[in-house]
């Protein structure tokens, strides 16, 4: 036995019993701990010294003593409570934090306020270097005398420029007055957290840049401005959202862009994100509004597109249900084509092609057939009169889902059988590509729907893995897609004669990504941008909007686009509106469907309007 390792601690539990006598100080510059009971009001490790003023605690793996008051108690939800260091011991540095994490799963009925005294060790929690600084292990852990005073929340009026500047604010308390802009929602229902902005709608790095240095300081720049508001619970699916002042319903909607304000809570790193748990029910809530009706937009013939959210009918005639991708009982399907025949009703376009939707043929009761037969019996007699494209094969690929085109007979006529190809990826990840001719007057165009492979990375392998350029995976499996359609329509596949092209659909890639600057390198024109001043989006993913949904128009044909634009009622929306929802919540279902358009679909639809004849630019404006 070294009997030499056992003196500092004789020494030190000695020091506790005598009366006026200070701990050792170690070299780390905190209190060597010893293993006697605790006694309040003897020096004690400082928080922002454990903290430290990097991403990790520099004393990670010690056991400490320190004192402070509970700022926050999070037992049942997180397993623990918070310390803040007692008034006018800061150290006053902006960089470290006055805030701790203490793991204590037990039942404890000191309220918040109160000053404690825990001897514990230090730990960082999570997967470096996103972690959070924790006591854990508790070996000892009293309350100490005096009345309970809760701390003041520090107030936080800006965000800093790199993410990491919310290292400072770690374990403490915080309050924003806000207003902030809430910038995703999609996580509301299944873990009860919004993500909200100081900086305004945040928009993916990719849509706005190419790939590369700006796009990855955009995302810097988005994670710096952005906060996790969180219901400091761990659960699944919690049945009461407590934190949000109004129930989730049609008349409190939480939709993206909606301004928040008076946030009251603890900021804590985990799962990779700085997160606000919340100690109180946000303070305000100013709900965006819903748009009631599809963008404007000038021509003669109105092209739409439409990602519908697998839409699976089942066996067509009331059975089949669970489907694979869709509905999961004939009610739910039922409740799902009433939101998108809403939707495509008051989209009220011309032609309109489809994504996501089964691929089971074209027969009476295949999908196509049953939405065309749905949508037309809700327009009536006089309007319903679409109907689809029917190629003549039983159906187009083996994917699951497939696109579709379907269209007013009274308003455009389908020239010629339609075509589509299986080379390349289409013979297996993106969905082959749908083309047909369309004539309106003196208008002939051909529109084609798209829908290349998605970013999930399952089973991508070699180039298709994810190259952390913030493409995500299959990337080169959608570069490939956009080179083989462009080669295949230059060989007017159609016979049409012309090359007036429109490209449509859900290309799963945003604005500045490989497959769209392949296309636009075709001399195809991205007209939704080409006429819109706004940025636009047609879906939100983790708190980022950017547009996965195109219109391409070769450039003979751009001069005939009137205008296009987005009608967002998806993206922005909460999917606690969509038609279906698991098991337990059958009650908030009932309280929230309605069959209307908002939340019809997770992307939402594009609208663009064709001019018969094209637009002459007189030579001074075009100067």
């Amino acid at each position: 036995m070294n009997m030499k390792r056992l003196v500092p601690v004789v020494v030190v539990a000695a020091c506790l019993i005598a009366a006026g006598c200070e701990p050792e100080i170690g070299p780390n510059g905190i209190p060597v701990v010893g293993e006697g009971p605790l006694e309040c009001g003897r020096v004690a490790a400082q928080i922002h010294v454990v903290q430290g003023n990097q991403a990790m605690s520099p004393v990670v793996g010690e056991v400490v003593e320190v004192e402070g008051r509970i700022s926050a108690k999070f037992i049942d939800g997180l397993g623990g409570f918070f310390l803040r260091s007692e008034s006018g011991q800061d150290d006053q540095d902006p960089v470290s934090s006055e805030g701790i994490f203490v793991r204590h799963p037990e039942p404890l009925d000191w309220p918040v306020g109160s000053l404690v005294r825990v001897r514990a060790t230090v730990a960082e929690l999570g997967p470096a270097p996103d972690t959070q600084t924790a006591l854990i292990e508790i070996g000892a852990l009293v309350r100490c005398p005096g009345k309970a005073v809760v701390p003041e929340a520090r107030p936080v009026v800006a965000a800093g420029s790199e993410p990491t500047d919310w290292e400072r604010f770690e374990g403490e308390r915080i309050a924003v007055a806000g207003p902030l802009s809430l910038v995703g929602n999609d996580d509301l229902l299944r873990h009860g957290s919004l993500i909200v902005s100081f900086d305004g709608r945040d928009f993916t790095p990719t849509e706005r840049h190419i790939p590369g240095q700006d796009a990855r300081a955009l995302a810097a720049a988005n994670l710096a401005t952005q906060l996790v508001l969180d219901d400091a619970r761990l659960d699944e699916f919690p049945k009461q959202l407590w934190h949000l002042p109004m129930p989730l319903s049609p008349d409190a909607t939480y939709r993206v862009d909606s301004q928040i304000g008076g946030i009251d809570g603890v900021m804590e790193q985990r799962d990779g994100e700085y997160r606000v748990q919340l100690v109180a029910p946000l303070g305000s809530v100013t709900h965006a509004p819903r748009p009631p009706k599809p963008p404007d937009v000038d021509g003669d013939v109105r092209v739409g597109s439409f990602n519908v959210l697998n839409y699976f009918n089942g066996d067509g005639a009331g059975g089949g249900f669970p489907t694979p991708r869709g509905a999961q009982s004939l009610a739910s399907f039922k409740r799902q084509s009433a939101k998108i025949v809403a939707a495509l009703d008051l989209l009220d376009a011309d032609i309109v092609a489809l994504m996501e939707i089964e691929n089971d043929g074209y027969g009476d009761t295949s999908a196509v057939a049953d939405l065309v037969r749905q949508l037309n019996a809700a327009r009536g007699k006089e309007r319903g009169d679409y109907t689809y494209v029917r190629p003549d094969v039983e159906r187009i690929g083996e994917d699951p889902i497939a696109v579709a085109l379907i269209y007013r007979q009274s308003r455009v006529q389908a020239r010629g059988a339609p075509a589509f190809t299986l080379q390349g990826p289409f013979a297996k990840w993106s969905r082959p590509p749908l083309a047909q001719r369309f004539v309106a007057g003196e208008l002939d165009v051909v529109v084609v729907a798209n829908h290349f492979k998605s970013k999930g990375c399952q089973d991508a392998a070699g180039p298709d893995q994810n190259q952390e350029d913030g493409q995500g995976c299959f990337n080169a499996t959608r570069v490939d897609s956009a080179r083989t359609l462009a080669e295949w329509l230059a060989g007017d596949p159609l016979a049409a004669g012309h090359d007036r092209v429109l490209l449509v659909g859900d290309l799963n890639a945003y604005g500045n990504e490989d497959p769209l600057r392949h296309l636009l390198s075709r001399d195809y024109v991205d007209v939704v941008a080409e006429h819109n001043s706004e940025p636009a989006y047609s879906y939100v993913f983790r708190g980022a909007s950017g547009r996965l949904d195109h219109a391409l128009a070769s450039t003979s044909l751009a001069a005939h686009v009137g205008g296009a634009g987005e009608w967002h009622i998806n993206a922005d929306e909460s999917p606690g509106f969509e038609y279906d929802e698991p098991d337990y919540d059958r009650r908030a279902l009932k309280s929230r469907y309605r069959p209307d358009v908002y939340r019809s679909s997770d992307h939402d639809p594009l609208l663009l309007g064709l001019r018969v004849k094209p637009q002459v630019v007189p030579p001074a404006a075009a100067n």
